[in-house]
Formats: structure tokens, sequence, C-alpha cells
């Protein structure tokens, strides 16, 4: 009995720990209720596009997929980058750091189509 309680614990904790923005370019992330940052480079989700389509960021700084369309989303880095976020629902976030110079494509992994870039400068 105490260890099925111990097991039970240590999975609501677990559970507890997960999610929460990713703050690399190099993972997997969570989606984040709270808002994007200020300075981060914002980039809507509605109508099963990416607004802006094409973005500018600089090295360091952050990148903030906002999702104020109706169904879920993800933001998966295709080349330039190696980021992929969980599935997020309207009025979620994801966030990602970019951190070298170039371009970087990305698509929502559910919706063929829906693609974006990021120029990201040195």
């Amino acid at each position: 009995m105490r260890l099925l309680l111990a097991l039970i614990v240590v999975a609501v904790f677990g559970l507890a720990g997960c999610g929460g923005d990713d703050s690399s370019a190099g993972g997997g992330g969570g989606a984040s209720s709270e808002a994007c940052a200020s300075g981060a480079v914002v980039i809507k989700m509605a109508d099963i596009k990416f607004n802006p389509a094409k973005a500018t960021a600089k090295v360091g700084q952050e990148v903030c997929w906002q999702n104020d369309d109706t169904v879920d989303h993800d933001a998966s880095a295709t080349s330039g980058a190696s980021f992929k976020s969980d599935l997020f629902s309207k009025g979620q976030t994801f966030t990602t750091t970019v951190d070298k110079a170039g371009t970087v494509k990305y698509e929502c992994t559910i919706h063929p189509g829906m693609t974006g870039e990021i120029d990201v400068k040195g």
C-alpha cells in the first residue's frame, strides 16, 4: 500500500513539472498560457496561417508563437534550427530563442501548407 501511494505521489509531482516554454532553439517544448514577452518577435496563428509568414529576429532574441485560432497548432523547425513545440490551443504560446544567424524555416506539422520563415540577423 505504501509503495502504491509513493508511486502516485511521484507521478503527480512528475506531471506537475511538465510543460513550460522552450528556452532554447534545440528541443521540444510545452505551451504556456502566458503572453509573449516584451521584446520577443511575435508570430500569430490564425485561419490556419502564420502571421507574419516571414519574420525577422536578431541572434539571441526570443520568438513567440501565439495561437489565436480555434484549432490546435504546433511550431516545428524544418531547417536552420531544431525546435518542436507540443500542440497548443487558442490563447496559448510557445517560445524559443534563435541562436544563430541564417534562415529558419518552420511548419505546423498537423496543417499541410502552414509554413513560415524567420530571417535571423547576426
